[in-house]
């Protein structure tokens, strides 16, 4: 039997062909290494949340047929094609302009891209006939064109969004063994590391691999970019953050800079950081990455609100961090802070990096959004 796994850029463009992905005027650039970005669409739902709790996806009917069921009142529809805003503290459904069709043995994740996690944006996909939140399973619904929706909540800032932003990315998985085994997470160590320290002069050194239940990242905050930044505290900043502006905001308008010679550094319940890992990460082109959310490892609370790492990512890893401790907690450098899981793919015919605009490759240390200026 063929051993299942995440499918693989010429995979996803096969679904396409087939009617398996379905969207109106699809983009080549929306399809990645191992993942593909889906797209919102012209309309938005603002859900009342105070009196009727989180909007939860139905086992046995459509998303729109759930949304129905809500009062007029309380799920109250805008058009968003000349843009707006979204607020910290509000619930937001947004329709996706793409469809899918699983097949038995299939199943689709969903994750936030990389820079609304480093926005601290909480979005959670839901699909027609399945009961949970960023999964498609072809357990509920098999052969039949599911619609795609996206729930989403600011936690630290206000947006200004668009149609056709692709705020979150789908993988497509086969078979039931695409994860690799702690043990087999060290065989390709041995091969090829996945992690290095980085040295002087840009020089790289192997690190160990400490690998349980995923492969062990550990937190920096040594400050060994040349500002000496070791991490970002959100600001509480009213002003929203235009998604159309590509490298235009102030960092430090939304952002306070946590210097080296801040230590020790203490993390405030509640708060929401970017910090960056103490290794270097290095996926070869057969092997995506996925970033454990939660890890008693090392703190209490989210780790990222993104998380999955495409085939022939390098750099450093950016975590997004909110503290759940009871209490404020001093961060050491060089502390373990999660863990990493790796999926087996095919080598893909386009390779993070590689031409096809990546916005993170080769990054040191907590490295902002894509909508923030370079210089900071």
């Amino acid at each position: 039997m063929e051993r299942g796994r995440c499918l693989a850029s010429h995979e996803i463009r096969q679904l396409i062909q087939t009617g398996r992905l379905v969207g109106t005027n699809i983009a080549d650039a929306q399809i990645q290494p191992a993942s593909f970005d889906a797209t919102i669409g012209s309309e938005c739902y603002i859900l009342d949340t105070e009196s009727e709790g989180v909007f939860r996806p139905q086992k046995n009917q459509s998303i729109y047929k759930t949304l129905l069921q809500m009062g007029e009142r309380k799920r109250h529809k805008v058009d968003i094609t000349n843009g707006f805003e979204i607020k910290k503290g509000f619930t937001y459904l947004f329709p996706l302009r793409e469809r899918v069709i699983v097949k038995e043995g299939e199943y689709i994740k969903s994750s936030n891209k990389s820079s609304f996690g480093r926005l601290f944006l909480n979005a959670r996909m839901l699909t027609d006939y399945n009961p949970s939140f960023n999964e498609v399973n072809s357990h509920y619904k098999e052969n039949e064109e599911l619609r795609l929706w996206l729930l989403v909540q600011p936690l630290a800032f206000n947006l200004i969004i668009y149609p056709g932003i692709a705020i979150n990315q789908l993988r497509f998985f086969t078979g039931y063994d695409s994860q690799l085994h702690p043990s087999e997470i060290m065989q390709e160590f041995a091969k090829t590391p996945l992690l290095h320290h980085p040295g002087n002069n840009s020089s790289l050194s192997v690190a160990d691999a400490i690998v349980t239940d995923g492969l062990q990242i550990h937190l920096d905050v040594s400050g060994r970019n040349e500002k000496g930044i070791v991490g970002l505290r959100a600001r509480h900043n009213p002003n929203p953050i235009d998604l159309q502006k590509i490298g235009e905001h102030e960092v430090e308008h939304y952002f306070e800079p946590i210097l080296k010679d801040d230590m020790p550094i203490r993390i405030i319940k509640g708060e929401h950081y970017l910090f960056a890992s103490k290794e270097v990460l290095s996926i070869p082109p057969h092997l995506s990455c996925e970033v454990k959310a939660y890890s008693d490892v090392g703190l209490a609370g989210p780790l990222h609100f993104a998380g999955f790492i495409d085939n022939g990512f390098q750099g450093d890893l950016v975590f997004e961090v909110r503290s759940d401790e009871v209490s404020s907690m001093l961060l050491e450098d060089g502390m373990p802070i999660s863990k990493l899981d790796f999926f087996w793919s095919q080598k893909p015919d386009i390779i993070y990096g590689q031409g096809i605009g990546s916005n993170y490759q080769g990054q040191i240390g907590p490295k902002p959004a894509k909508y923030f200026k370079k210089n900071w």
